[in-house]
C-alpha cells in the first residue's frame, strides 16, 4: 500500500501539477477555470430550479474572482513597463503591419494596466481598505470592463496585424529557401545539409509564431463577449459567457501545463 502511495506522490503528472501550481500564473488559470465553469453550474442549476446549488456555485464564482484580483494587484506595473518598452522601439523603418501591431500593443498594454488598477482598486474597497459609495464603485467597475474591452479590441488587431506581417516573412523565407535549394548543387554536401537544417529551424519558429498568434486571436475573440456583456453591448446568457471563460482558461491553463511538462521531463532525463 506504501509503494503504490509512493508510486502515486512521486508521479512525475503530480510534479508537474505542483510545478504549475507553484506559480502565480498556474494558480490564476486554474482558479480562473474553476470561476467559470462555476457560472456555468450556477446558471443551469438556477434554470432548473436548484437554488440552493446555484447559490453555491455564485458564491464560489464571485469569492475566486475576487481572490484572483488580489493576485493581480501589481500586475498593472508590469503592463506599464511592457508599453514603456514598446514607446521606446523605433516606428520607422518597418512595414505597416508591424507599425500597426506596435501601436495597438501599445495600446493594449495602458488598457490594460487600466483595467487591472482598477480591479485593484475594487478588490481594496472589498478589503474595506477604502471606502466608495455604491455609486463610485459602479463607476469603478464600469472603468475596468470598458478597459478590460477596449485592451482586447487592440490585441485583436494587433494579432492580426502580426499576422499580416509573418505572412509577407513566410513568403520572403520560402523564395529564399527555393532560390537556396537551387544554388545547392554548386556547393559540398556538408554545406548543403546544414543550410538545409537551418531553413528547417527557420520554418519551424514561423510556424510556432503563426500558431501562438492564431491562439490568442481565438482566446482574444472569445474573451471579448465576457465584457462587452458586463457592459451591456452584447446579451448572452450567463452560460455561454461561462462556457467562453472556461474554454479561455483551459488553453492558458494548457500553455502552462505543457510548459512545466517540458521542464519536468528534462529534469527527469
Amino acid at each position: 500500500m506504501a509503494s503504490i502511495l509512493a508510486q502515486v506522490i512521486l508521479h512525475p503528472k503530480v510534479s508537474q501539477a505542483l510545478a504549475v501550481l507553484a506559480t502565480t500564473i498556474g494558480r490564476d488559470k486554474l482558479y480562473r477555470l474553476i470561476q467559470y465553469v462555476s457560472r456555468i453550474l450556477a446558471w443551469s442549476f438556477a434554470r432548473s430550479g436548484a437554488t440552493d446549488l446555484a447559490s453555491r456555485f455564485d458564491g464560489l464564482k464571485s469569492s475566486l474572482g475576487m481572490g484572483r484580483k488580489l493576485m493581480r494587484v501589481f500586475k498593472p506595473v508590469e503592463n506599464l513597463q511592457s508599453a514603456l518598452n514598446i514607446s521606446q522601439r523605433p516606428f520607422t523603418g518597418i512595414t505597416r503591419a508591424e507599425t500597426l501591431a506596435q501601436v495597438t500593443q501599445l495600446g493594449r498594454q495602458i488598457a490594460y494596466a487600466i483595467f487591472l488598477g482598477s480591479d485593484s482598486l475594487i478588490w481594496l474597497q472589498f478589503a474595506k481598505f477604502i471606502r466608495l459609495d455604491k455609486d463610485k464603485a459602479a463607476r469603478l467597475g464600469q472603468i475596468s470592463n470598458k478597459a478590460w474591452f477596449i485592451g482586447l479590441v487592440l490585441s485583436l488587431v494587433s494579432s492580426g496585424a502580426s499576422l499580416v506581417n509573418l505572412r509577407h516573412q513566410s513568403r520572403r523565407f520560402a523564395l529564399q529557401s527555393e532560390v537556396s535549394r537551387r544554388e545547392g548543387g554548386e556547393k559540398g554536401p556538408d554545406q548543403a545539409a546544414a543550410e538545409e537544417a537551418e531553413r528547417r529551424k527557420q520554418g519551424r519558429a514561423l510556424l510556432a509564431q503563426r500558431q501562438t498568434l492564431l491562439s490568442q486571436i481565438v482566446t482574444d475573440a472569445f474573451d471579448i463577449w465576457i465584457p462587452s456583456n458586463n457592459l451591456g453591448y452584447s446579451h448572452l446568457s450567463e452560460g455561454a459567457v461561462g462556457l467562453l471563460g472556461a474554454t479561455t482558461s483551459y488553453m492558458a491553463l494548457q500553455k502552462v501545463w505543457n510548459k512545466h511538462g517540458a521542464a519536468v521531463v528534462a529534469k527527469l532525463a
